[in-house]
């Protein structure tokens, strides 16, 4: 989130059929001794069922016990490419390295919030990111106080996101939602002539949701989604309140910015 934001059986088959052509050669040529004294011999010398030569049992020999079919190749791996992250998509936008973090408390918790205090880092935001740690997320500082609207540009998880005033209040917070993929279309960034991470696709950016901080804010602070009480529908979640002052060090938050 950003602001600016089997093998074939023919070779088994073959053999077995090798095989039992070979028996019925032995067979006929057990049969071959009696031919002299038949009525002494044949009942004695035919018992195919005790020579049986050709009981070597093919299937014993398993010369199919390779079991090609067992290697299963193709089902090396079959749950990799399922495991995406749980139905989360890979996102178009590429992750920004993670950033050194800064300790904030909200309501009686602990929070290690990355800190965003270049326009790039700030433009860049949890886009890309698909997780956020329970304990963790994003501040972004600035030096002046302006009216932010923060989107979701290739954030293909829910973020909360607080925004605070000078004097540490909130001013407004929302429970932001991943937006519909960019089209192929929406993949085309411009314009020439500004860094890499600037560039934008104009019809991607204007069909983003908006989330107005409505007053003058310069710290933004972005928690996994759900993290908030909104509407008192969360009751395990953070109970922060608009106009609520946090326990911040303004001083030295706008200090950090660049």
């Amino acid at each position: 989130m950003t602001k600016h934001r089997s093998k074939s059986t023919h070779r088994t088959l073959g053999h077995l059929c090798l095989v039992l052509a070979c028996a019925g050669a032995m067979v006929v040529a057990c049969d071959e001794k009696p031919q002299t004294k038949p009525a002494e011999t044949k009942p004695a010398e035919t018992k195919p069922a005790e020579a049986k030569p050709a009981d070597p049992k093919p299937a014993d020999n398993k010369p199919s016990e390779t079991k090609p079919s067992e290697t299963k190749p193709a089902d090396a791996k079959p749950a990799e490419p399922a495991k995406e992250s749980e139905g989360v998509k890979k996102p178009f936008a590429t992750p920004q390295p993670t950033l050194p973090t800064l300790e904030v408390k909200l309501d009686g918790r602990t929070f290690q919030l990355e800190q965003a205090t270049t326009d790039e880092q700030r433009f860049r935001g949890l886009s890309g990111r698909t997780e956020i740690a329970e304990t963790g997320g994003m501040i972004f500082l600035f030096r002046r106080g302006t009216t932010h609207n923060f989107v979701m540009r290739d954030c293909p998880i829910p973020i909360d996101i607080v925004y605070v005033d000078a004097t540490g209040r909130i001013t407004a917070m929302h429970a932001m939602q991943p937006e519909a993929e960019r089209t192929e279309a929406e993949k085309v960034l411009g314009p020439a002539g500004v860094p890499e991470w600037a560039k934008i696709n104009e019809a991607y950016e204007a069909r983003l949701k908006k989330y107005s901080s409505k007053h003058d804010a310069i710290v933004v602070i972005e928690l996994r989604g759900g993290m908030l009480n909104l509407d008192g529908k969360n009751p395990k979640g953070l109970n922060l309140k608009v106009g609520q002052k946090l326990d911040l060090d303004m001083a030295d938050l706008r200090k950090r910015a660049k």
